[in-house]
């Protein structure tokens, strides 16, 4: 029986390979590789080598085979060793386990349940914001994100912790997953110590709330102080404590950076804008945003699917073969690291028409139930955030819209997205923010 060749290369420069384009824009690169190479192709960024496999079969087979012939470990298994978040690296029992428990502890019921708290932080941080003339964007919607999802998960703030967190976690995932920096780095003095004084906050954390237990609601802390793994034991201390930090950090950057980019995307689609503005106002002339009103925000929610669709919030899954496997008539070989790029059908007519189109009105629910629209990847390995993400940036844009108005200082300057360690707009950036007017 004949041996399927090996995925074709894609060709890039000395040294550096194809380290560029995949550090700014990756998303449009693994496009436009796509279309010109097809559904499966190696790429290598300096010392990293990858197999690419992108398109709606790539994602079917992640999500029908993905748990057979790959593994997380060599990808995310940093996170496990540095902050153990076991759950990025466990499979089969163990992972499904894990994943019911976090996913009580990081649900949207939360959100729900401490409204009250995270509406007045978000309300507080945008009058701090007004008369800016070029506010950070991603830096202050990191702040803001911190602090939104630390009170909705834990009820309490991490705002006194967030510089050592922010940090702390972005170089782990620098060196860990993207491979920017070498594996050395998380021997620098600095960040040992920042990590050793984060885990002391996470157990203190759990230590304060065993001792002084709150009877508002069930939240993060509560289930890390009672979860058992599969088997019915109680998970070490340091496994609580990831647990814990999965509430304190672990999803800032997806949040803030569809924050920032929602803000782009208004500001660059006036009719939306106008459209959610109607919206919102709507909304709290009728009696003021609740949490229940959320649903009924139709431009709102296609704000946010639309954003995640043009500007995805990661690449794709990294995983590494397990056992060599055979897709599109090539050969992907165990121990190789794959890229399965989950969102490059967002932006292929055959599935959205017109991709280049800003649309809020397009039907995310079937692409969604296609496996063709996946912003948080596909498969067992889904974001567990991705419901409370969803849900807090409708309400935060409909905060920011009722209370602020945004102005790009350049409007015509183009978006330079940079992919550090996530697809984001980059410090470059900024908005000029004034009090709205109504």
């Amino acid at each position: 029986m004949a041996v399927l060749p090996l995925p074709p290369v894609v060709p890039g420069i000395p040294l550096l390979g194809n380290a560029l384009p995949m550090m700014g824009d990756v998303q449009r690169f693994l496009v436009d590789t796509h279309l010109r190479m097809g559904p499966v192709f190696r790429v290598r960024a300096l010392n990293q080598a990858f197999v690419i496999m992108a398109g709606e079969r790539a994602n079917r087979f992640l999500l029908e085979h993905g748990d057979e012939v790959f593994s997380s470990e060599e990808s995310f298994g940093g996170l496990n060793r540095e902050w153990t978040m076991r759950v990025h690296v466990l499979r089969g029992r163990p992972h499904r386990h894990l994943r019911k428990i976090l996913a009580t502890g990081l649900s949207r019921d939360l959100l729900a349940a401490r409204w009250d708290d995270v509406v007045a932080e978000t309300e507080r941080t945008f009058r701090g914001w007004q008369g800016r003339s070029a506010l950070p964007v991603v830096d202050q919607f990191q702040r803001l994100a911190a602090a939104q999802l630390s009170l909705a998960l834990t009820g309490e703030s991490s705002a006194a912790e967030f510089e050592k967190l922010r940090s702390a976690f972005e170089l782990v995932l620098d060196v860990t997953v993207t491979g920017k920096w070498p594996a050395a780095a998380l021997k620098w003095p600095a960040y040992r110590r920042a990590r050793a004084e984060i885990h002391e906050f996470a157990r203190n954390a759990l230590s304060q709330r065993a001792a002084n237990p709150r009877h508002d609601t069930t939240d993060l802390l509560d289930r890390a102080l009672a979860a058992v793994d599969e088997n019915g034991d109680p998970y070490p201390l340091d496994v609580r404590a990831g647990m814990a930090l999965q509430g304190y950090f672990a999803g800032v950057n997806t949040v803030a950076y569809l924050y920032s980019f929602m803000v782009y995307a208004m500001l660059r689609h006036p009719g939306v804008l106008a459209r959610v503005t109607t919206e919102v106002d709507a909304a709290y002339d009728d009696g003021g945003l609740t949490f229940e009103r959320l649903r009924g925000m139709p431009a709102l929610h296609g704000l946010v699917m639309e954003t995640l669709r043009v500007y995805p919030p990661a690449p794709g899954s990294a995983r590494t073969v397990l056992k060599s496997f055979d897709f599109a008539g090539f050969r992907i070989e165990e121990g190789r690291r794959v890229l399965v790029a989950t969102s490059v059908p967002h932006q292929l007519p055959e599935h959205f028409p017109d991709p280049g189109t800003f649309d809020i009105d397009r039907d995310f629910a079937a692409g969604r139930k296609a496996s063709v629209y996946a912003p948080f990847s596909v498969g067992s390995h889904t974001c567990l955030g991705a419901g409370m993400t969803e849900v807090l940036a409708v309400a935060t844009m409909a905060m920011l819209v009722r209370n602020l108005k945004a102005t790009l200082p350049r409007p015509d300057q183009p978006l330079r997205i940079t992919a550090t360690p996530g697809p984001n707009p980059g410090k470059r950036f900024k908005v000029a923010v004034t009090e709205r007017t109504i």
